[in-house]
């Protein structure tokens, strides 16, 4: 809550509604997590700037990014003089700052200008944050040049090191420098945008401003030629709203004659739209293996079939005699089926690693070669085993 707020918030306030009490709340205060001035209470400054951190919110502060990269020359001017382990751990810590740092920056940096352009009622004060912001992105690039010139410069002595983490972070650094320069471009691109909406915002304020100072003074109607004007303009904005009312009640539109009525209107608008529904079909009852209507097939009886045929599914499939009824199986459709049966029944099937091929006619009436993996009943690989180890027995 405090947080939320930002600014102090009435102690009695707090104890009433996050039922806190007195002593927790003086025990907070000992401890310095929170402010009391004046019966008004603060969260510190110094958690509010973790919070912040932590979510990359708040004001751009560049002061991180010039720290980080002052430590890096400094540490690598040690390690080129003295090749000590702890300058190399340094090197590396500040360049996984510098990484993470900069793009903290820059996200927090898009996220100001957003809120400012959207949240900010005052013109003024918006175009003095948003000026601010530009300057901040200015110092971000010039951070993110630097960056890339001491890498650049101090290439030899990071060649010299024989450390695949050190080269990772450099390689890291140097396309995330890339990708924050171009975010930065669209950022600018942004700010331009918004000042320049904002200073057309303004314009149009201050005309709209003088324009009720006239009109207050009732100088608008008689000494401009205003009416005139407005009257000669026929955008939808200044027409009358007509509402369109319908006496007719919801129960009448639901009987027949209702029905008649909603369809002559429709006709007149042109609202063409289909309301005949077709008679369904019969359902068709076949011998023991397929039980249908005029679309489905049953296919665990299908499986049933293959699985005392003895051949293998897709030469099955291809060859196989549908009833008269479903009319003539296309190509395509006896595929279909060899994948879904292949999917759903391969608790009761053995897909083999040989893999066949064989010449078919498709719709067109060319012929082409399609290849298939053999799958044949499990049933058929058991059997085969007990007959084998039968013979080994008896062997």
């Amino acid at each position: 809550m405090l947080f939320g707020n930002k600014d102090s918030i009435p102690r009695n306030e707090i104890i009433t509604n996050t039922l806190i009490s007195i002593e927790r709340l003086e025990k907070l205060v000992q401890y310095e997590i929170i402010h009391e001035n004046n019966n008004s209470i603060s969260l510190d400054d110094r958690i509010v700037t973790f919070i912040e951190d932590y979510l990359e919110i708040g004001e751009v502060n560049t002061g991180f990014i010039n720290d980080n990269l002052e430590s890096l020359q400094e540490n690598l001017r040690y390690y080129s003089e003295f090749s000590n382990v702890k300058f190399l751990r340094n090197i590396k810590r500040s360049l996984k700052k510098i990484n993470s740092t900069t793009t903290r920056e820059v996200i927090k940096l898009h996220k100001n200008i957003d809120d400012t352009y959207k949240n900010q009622g005052n013109y003024f004060i918006k175009l003095l944050a948003l000026e601010k912001y530009k300057s901040k992105r200015d110092d971000i690039n010039n951070l993110i040049k630097q960056t890339e010139n001491i890498v650049a410069t101090s290439q030899p002595v990071m060649s010299a090191v024989v450390d695949p983490e050190l080269n990772s972070l450099v390689l890291e650094l140097r396309y995330n420098m890339v990708k924050q320069r171009d975010y930065l471009i669209e950022i600018q691109l942004q700010i331009i945008d918004y000042i320049n909406k904002i200073q057309y915002q303004n314009e149009i304020f201050k005309k709209i401003q003088r324009l009720k100072e006239l009109k207050d003074y009732e100088e608008l109607k008689y000494k401009t030629n205003y009416i005139q004007v407005v009257s000669g303009i026929n955008s939808l904005l200044f027409s009358k709203r007509i509402g369109t009312k319908s006496r007719l009640s919801l129960d009448f539109l639901y009987s027949d004659q209702g029905y008649k009525l909603a369809k002559k209107v429709g006709a007149r608008l042109k609202l063409y739209r289909t309301t005949e529904r077709k008679v369904a079909g019969s359902i068709h009852e076949s011998d023991e293996d397929i039980h249908e209507t005029s679309v489905n097939l049953n296919i665990t009886g299908l499986v049933n079939k293959f699985n005392s045929s003895g051949k293998d599914l897709f030469q099955f499939l291809l060859k196989y005699e549908f009833p008269s009824e479903f009319g003539a199986i296309s190509m395509e459709r006896r595929i279909s089926l060899f994948v879904e049966i292949s999917i759903d029944f391969d608790d009761v099937l053995f897909i083999s690693d040989s893999f066949k091929f064989t010449e078919i006619i498709n719709a067109e009436g060319i012929k082409q070669k399609i290849g298939y993996a053999e799958i044949i009943p499990k049933d058929n690989i058991v059997a085969s085993k007990k007959i084998k180890y039968k013979k080994i027995k008896n062997g």
